[in-house]
């Protein structure tokens, strides 16, 4: 059976960027997911649809998880628990 392509892609950049992505590859199976979609049922809101993304800090142990809307119904959602008028949930860019 042949390999799939994301098999071969990864093949490929073993090969081509060595151990740094060898050892960063074969972590990724032993590592949690660090990004996906989570649904939660709200006592107030009713069902959410969270987008997740586990960032991790230079201190051994630590990281951040950032939830963010993963449509518009679980945006206005947290917009009238919030308080605040739809929409005016936004990303924060720093400037420079």
């Amino acid at each position: 059976m042949a390999p799939s392509p994301p098999a071969e892609l990864a093949d490929e950049l073993t090969v081509t960027a060595g151990a740094a992505f060898a050892d960063r590859f074969a972590d990724l199976a032993v590592v949690p997911r660090r990004v996906g979609t989570q649904h939660v049922e709200h006592p107030e809101a009713g069902p959410l649809r969270l987008s997740y993304e586990t960032l991790a800090l230079p201190e051994e142990g630590q990281r951040i998880v950032v939830h963010l809307p993963a449509d518009d119904a679980t945006a206005a959602a947290l917009d009238r628990l919030d308080g605040r008028r739809p929409g005016a949930l936004r990303a924060v860019r720093p400037t420079g």
